[in-house]
């Protein structure tokens, strides 16, 4: 689950770029009376939504299938009920406040990856090869922490030998080149920050670490709208307009469960 906290508005001064990940964890860990809850699978929708509209030349290419990919690439958190259901009760802490998906054991969490790699597969290939990629880094800096127990981290070397199996027999069905494929991980990369970005709620002025041809991109709200520079949804063209997209949010807590689009322009 992303959570959304319902907080006033204080970003710090957008003098410059701070990096992205710190502001999406800081609205993950806080603490408010009320949230908008944003299930893995939606917020991996929106993911792909925006991975579907890079129309600068200046970034990798998306076709159809990679797009559909990425809109799949945390499909496999349905596997649980408070994801899944929107009338069904998050999972909670001692303190009430529900649980993000920063919060999610290894035996769990390996679940879900590995049930979004099967499904992003069986879009393409490719789709499959960078979605498996994409956790992998996850698990290598998950152990690289070395918060886990040994059994944890006994799982997630496993994971990440397995994945490794698969993603070269997907690169080898693929038919793209290995150079060609970690520039679309780029891009499932940048999209899933993003869309946790604005799922979460964030405001401040961010770079994504991610470094594309024209660089890093940078991110700041103007006029309840956002501004992206270099921008892949720009082609230069001077009659381009502002995207507009959505995701499903529940708001908790609430009886009955009470739905909302949150909505996101973005430049």
């Amino acid at each position: 689950m992303v959570l959304h906290p319902v907080v006033p508005d204080s970003p710090p001064p957008a003098n410059r770029y701070a990096p992205a990940w710190p502001a999406i964890e800081r609205a993950q860990r806080r603490l408010a009376k009320e949230y908008w809850l944003v299930s893995q699978s939606d917020h991996a929708a929106l993911a792909g939504a925006l991975a579907a509209r890079f129309v600068s030349p200046e970034f990798p290419r998306v076709d159809p299938p990679i797009a559909r990919a990425i809109e799949v690439h945390d499909s496999g958190w349905a596997l649980f009920a408070p994801e899944a259901r929107v009338e069904a009760a998050p999972r909670l802490d001692s303190r009430g406040k529900p649980l993000s998906f920063l919060e999610i054991e290894p035996p769990d969490f390996l679940r879900a990856w590995a049930a979004s790699i099967d499904r992003s597969e069986s879009v393409c290939p490719a789709g499959g090869y960078i979605v498996s990629r994409h956790f992998c880094a996850l698990g290598e800096g998950r152990l690289a922490s070395a918060i886990d127990a040994a059994e944890d981290s006994a799982r997630l070397r496993w994971f990440l030998q397995r994945e490794a199996e698969r993603q070269r027999r997907l690169l080898a069905q693929s038919g793209r080149s290995a150079a060609q494929l970690e520039d679309l991980l780029l891009v499932l990369q940048f999209c899933d920050l993003l869309s946790l970005y604005l799922c979460s709620g964030a405001t401040d002025a961010v770079e994504f670490p991610q470094s594309f041809a024209p660089g890093r991109v940078g991110i700041r709200c103007e006029n309840q709208a956002f501004i992206l520079q270099p921008s892949p949804f720009r082609s230069g063209n001077e009659t381009d307009a502002m995207i507009s997209l959505g995701v499903e949010a529940r708001r908790y807590p609430a009886e009955p469960p009470r739905t909302a689009t949150l909505a996101f322009l973005l430049w």
